[in-house]
């Protein structure tokens, strides 16, 4: 796994872009957990993670997968006129990353700035596993529509990474932010699901693996 030093490399070089969201304090933990748990099941296999934010996660997946690919829809650029954090914009800090990882471990790793529904419209899926690290409550019912035709039915493998929490997060009707919601939904898609969970110091789970395989 990413060693801290590194980790800290990385940062220095997305803070030339903006604001930084996978910092150790938020990230290493599930970061810890999903090299720990799901790296096995993506050896040698083409990934597509969506959601992927700077590329962290990334930066693992591409050191063990066939190939790999980041698309980040949700780039956040604020205005510089107005108070709060700096613009930011990580996909741009994920081509960072992906110079990183060629030069780390003689990878390409491929980035793209797109919406899931641009994604799906113009780009073949040509993977057969799927990753969302906390992403997946996020997406609209008309994205995984979309992923659900041209996604899914070629994945061998989906690995979700999911925050545990009360709070409802409500950009679909399938009520992600409740594990057994994740794995129903991908059960239904003929998956057999097994859940890892994450443990907290004060005794408090605070996010799942869910690892989907047909």
């Amino acid at each position: 796994m990413i060693s801290l030093e590194k980790w800290a490399e990385l940062q220095t070089d997305w803070e030339t872009i903006g604001a930084v969201y996978q910092i150790p304090r938020r990230s290493y933990d599930r970061l810890k957990h999903f090299c720990e748990v799901c790296l096995p099941y993506l050896k040698g296999k083409k990934v597509v993670e969506i959601g992927c934010n700077a590329g962290i996660f990334g930066y693992e997946i591409a050191q063990v997968a066939e190939s790999y690919m980041g698309v980040e829809p949700a780039t956040l650029v604020r205005d510089p006129s107005k108070k709060g954090p700096p613009k930011t914009d990580y996909f741009k800090q994920a081509e960072i990353t992906a110079k990183h990882i060629a030069q780390d471990f003689q990878k390409t790793a491929i980035f793209l700035n797109k919406t899931i529904t641009d994604y799906t419209k113009e780009h073949e899926f040509a993977g057969n596993a799927f990753v969302a690290c906390f992403a997946l409550y996020h997406f609209m019912d008309h994205e995984l529509k979309a992923l659900d035709e041209h996604v899914f039915p070629k994945c061998d493998t989906v690995i979700i990474q999911n925050r545990c929490q009360d709070r409802p997060t409500p950009h679909n009707s399938f009520k992600f932010w409740k594990t057994k919601n994740v794995v129903k939904y991908f059960t239904n898609r003929g998956y057999k699901c097994q859940v890892f969970g994450s443990i907290s110091k004060d005794g408090r789970q605070v996010f799942d693996e869910v690892v989907c395989l047909k």
